[in-house]
């Protein structure tokens, strides 16, 4: 069988553990609860005609691929090499392409269905809809892809799956943190925002909020100015750039991951 194939079938069975798996349908549906405070904050205007409320919202796409991936990818897989499935896997001769990339397409495919609600919600609320999907949904699938691998990486630190959810809570609030969605890149310093725009989360952030404005918003939401189509892209140039450099380093990091639940003497 194709490696393609193996993906595709294994994909199907990623989806079906995934829809009996409580807990990640609870990760899944976490990062909804900013949804809260956005929706009883103070209204204001973060640049013209844009309320601070859906400002807030436009980055969910891709909080909700981070955080499902860095909660789920670590459990899951933490678990499966506990029980030896991973060894077995592996013996049976499934690539680890095929095995990492089925349970990071699913990862991906519940993030794009939670886009898709977030997507209606501000169509209903804010009477917004994005900018440029194709742009939006390549940011959700970067963020998808580099934080799945990091987390696949997170569970060379857990012995077990009870471990590896207390360990990916660090990654996960770390995430959060650089992410600039509680405290805005304008209100830190400009040595802090620097050093966040070279991290993955700030500059995914940025693209989801520029895609769905059609504002170039890589220099701060003030003076923000309108930019559609290539300008849009050209504008969000670097900001891909380095997306694409931590899916490299990402990439690079998986050749460690760690298959025998035995520790080496």
């Amino acid at each position: 069988m194709s490696a393609v194939r193996q993906l595709l079938r294994l994909t199907r069975t990623e989806l079906t553990l995934f829809h009996r798996y409580r807990t990640a349908l609870y990760m899944a549906f976490m990062p909804l609860v900013l949804l809260l405070p956005a929706f009883t904050m103070p209204e204001a205007e973060v640049a013209p005609g844009i309320l601070n409320r859906a400002y807030l919202v436009s980055g969910l796409p891709v909080l909700s691929a981070m955080t499902l991936a860095v909660l789920h990818m670590p459990n899951v897989y933490a678990a499966r090499r506990e029980m030896m499935i991973l060894k077995r896997f592996r013996v049976s001769g499934v690539p680890p392409a095929a095995l990492f990339g089925a349970t990071g397409v699913a990862v991906f495919a519940i993030t794009v269905a939670i886009s898709v609600l977030v997507g209606g919600l501000m169509a209903a609320r804010f009477d917004t809809l994005p900018s440029d999907p194709l742009l939006l949904l390549l940011a959700v699938m970067l963020t998808t892809a580099i934080v799945s691998m990091l987390g696949l990486v997170f569970t060379n630190l857990a012995r077990n799956a009870e471990s590896a959810q207390m360990i990916s809570m660090v990654p996960f609030l770390l995430f959060i943190a650089i992410s600039g969605t509680f405290v805005p890149p304008d209100l830190m310093p400009a040595p802090v925002a620097n050093a966040l725009s070279y991290l993955p989360m700030l500059p995914a952030i940025d693209i989801a909020r520029s895609a769905y404005f059609g504002l170039d918003t890589f220099g701060g939401v003030e003076g923000a100015t309108s930019a559609t189509g290539l300008d849009l892209w050209v504008a969000a140039a670097p900001s891909l750039l380095v997306l694409l450099v931590w899916l490299g380093i990402a990439t690079y990091l998986l050749r460690f991951f760690r298959w025998d639940p035995r520790q080496a003497d």
